[in-house]
């Protein structure tokens, strides 16, 4: 007869759950200084993660450049504009709007990048890019306090307009019709007509 052996329970030791480690933006700039990242990549840092962007087509480029000429003449040294430059908005989030309007501060902007209370209106154009720049980008400018934010919807040929920000996003949004007048309400005597913004006739084909 074969005796039957008890065999002793082990202990096993309880394994963690993997832990995800967000990036913090001194990390984005070391992999930028070490060339892990450069130029030609079109990242930015949300919430602790990299975000590749979809490259522009030329009508996203050229909306982007006919308003910033338009923006640079009609500010002049009321503020700066930036143009897809970094903004830091937290420890973990460092996105590129396509444009910023920031206080006049070149000195400062040569050490850092500008900070929310830096900026006055934060300006994306919005193209293969629309869901993510209305889903993700305009709620963390809200929650950092960034006055207002314009979203240029290349396909439909429309703007929104966002101020009121808060923790749990915008509080206010109007979208333009081509016939309305954009009045900024973070830039004092700045407004533009919406065909200024998104002209009809350098577009037909949008």
């Amino acid at each position: 007869m074969i005796e039957s052996i008890e065999i002793a329970p082990t202990t096993m030791s309880r394994v963690d759950e993997p832990k995800r480690r967000r990036l913090t933006v001194d990390d984005f700039a070391k992999m930028c200084e070490a060339g892990i990242l450069t130029s030609d990549d079109r990242v930015e840092l949300i919430d602790g993660e990299l975000i590749e962007m979809p490259p522009m087509g030329p009508p996203h480029a050229g909306i982007v450049n006919h308003l910033a000429k338009v923006l640079i003449l009609r500010l002049g040294d009321e503020a700066d504009l930036r143009v897809q430059s970094s903004v830091l908005l937290s420890r973990f989030t460092q996105p590129e709007p396509d444009l910023a309007i920031v206080r006049p501060d070149s000195a400062a902007y040569m050490l850092r990048h500008p900070q929310p209370a830096d900026i006055l209106v934060a300006i994306e154009v919005a193209d293969s890019s629309l869901r993510y720049d209305r889903q993700e980008k305009m709620p963390r400018y809200a929650a950092a306090g960034v006055p207002e934010a314009w979203l240029v919807d290349v396909r439909a040929r429309t703007i929104t307009v966002y101020t009121g920000p808060s923790a749990d996003g915008y509080e206010t949004s109007r979208t333009l019709a081509w016939t309305e007048e954009l009045v900024a309400t973070a830039v004092p005597g700045l407004s533009l007509v919406f065909e200024e913004i998104l002209p009809e006739a350098l577009f037909p084909a949008v």
